[in-house]
């Protein structure tokens, strides 16, 4: 899996247009095939940043969607960011769950 990650930071005023954007292209994502997942959040401690991810089955499926105008837009939009904005590709190899977090206990209990 491959995830996208932006962080947006709005001018002022601007808060409810860029969020709007931001809902525009998460909807055009996750009808692409080979994107699994979109999502918008809000900064909680800076009410003018949002955080945009995308998660991608693979990295042809993301490199497509480089190419296509919707990045293109998103591009566009992270030029409006009042704030540098960033942007960060993580590829993700592997996802564990509780089943991890209950393995790592046990071994630390078995040790003592």
């Amino acid at each position: 899996m491959v995830q996208l990650t932006v962080r947006l930071t709005a001018a002022s005023g601007r808060a409810h247009q860029l969020v709007q954007a931001l809902h525009a292209l998460m909807r055009q994502a996750r009808q692409n095939e080979g994107c699994s997942a979109a999502h918008i959040a809000a900064d909680a401690t800076a009410g003018d940043e949002f955080w945009y991810s995308e998660d991608w089955e693979d990295v042809e499926a993301l490199k497509g969607d480089m190419r296509s105008d919707r990045f293109s837009q998103l591009l566009a939009l992270m030029e409006t960011s009042a704030q540098p904005p960033l942007l960060e590709f993580r590829v993700i190899a592997e996802t564990r769950g509780l089943e991890y977090v209950t393995a790592v206990r046990e071994a630390a209990d078995a040790r003592r």
